[in-house]
């Protein structure tokens, strides 16, 4: 079921988790909190607007950076947020410390799961807070459609056992982990849907198009939650 038709994040993962991270490592208007890959920009506004604390908001793509630079403008929080087009693994941040750091929207499948754990424990002042969601397999039975769809072959997706291991060789200890609901598959995909109508921009593309109507068909087709799922985790460093 949809529950929020306003959502655009770029997971199924939405606010309601990123207030939950915030909320665990007590953010206010005095902390420092880093999205590792903002996207459209919804968490880090809503970040901003909700705790008033500042927001150092980065993406690779400067077409997302542009987006939620404007949804900041929007929304009254550009003062508070810092927006950077960049690789996060190039060290650009290493003089700095957070509170906490997000990596919402699959962004450690992106960039390493293991060098993205290793680089957000690093960026974090002592005994910081980190919380991410990412795709996860369920089962190691899989039908192999729904491999191909979410690109296994590519990105080689976790379940919660080796994600546990990786957090803990990153130097934090999980407090809080659950999978979102399919009530957030339903936002994602809905949201999806809404942006498959642009006529300009990444999802103005006829590939783009076909690859997520492909990917919506199968996720339901085929009841692809039964066999992945967004697995949403809140973390601290041990020091």
């Amino acid at each position: 079921m949809v529950t929020d038709l306003r959502s655009n994040y770029t997971s199924p993962a939405g606010k309601e988790f990123t207030f939950a991270a915030a909320r665990f490592a007590g953010i206010n208007p005095s902390s420092h909190v880093l999205d590792m890959g903002c996207g459209y920009g919804d968490g880090a506004c809503n970040l901003a607007s909700e705790f008033r604390c500042k927001v150092t908001a980065c993406d690779i793509s400067a077409e997302n950076i542009e987006f939620a630079h404007q949804l900041a403008v929007e929304r009254n929080v550009s003062h508070l947020i810092d927006f950077h087009t960049v690789d996060l693994l190039s060290g650009a941040f290493q003089e700095k410390s957070f509170e906490l750091t997000l990596a919402e929207g699959g962004v450690l499948s992106f960039i390493s799961r293991r060098k993205g754990l290793s680089l957000a424990s690093s960026l974090l002042s002592a005994r910081g807070w980190m919380a991410f969601s990412d795709l996860i397999l369920l089962s190691d039975k899989v039908p192999d459609e729904i491999l191909n769809i979410f690109e296994h072959d590519k990105y080689h997706y976790e379940t919660e056992h080796s994600f546990r291991k990786l957090i803990a060789e990153a130097g934090m200890e999980v407090h809080f982990m659950s999978l979102v609901p399919p009530s957030g598959w339903d936002n994602y995909y809905a949201h999806m849907a809404r942006r498959l109508e642009d006529s300009k921009g990444f999802f103005a593309d006829k590939r783009i198009k076909l690859a997520f109507h492909r990917e919506i068909d199968v996720f339901y087709r085929l009841e692809g939650f039964k066999h992945v799922g967004y697995l949403f985790c809140i973390a601290r460093r041990k020091k």
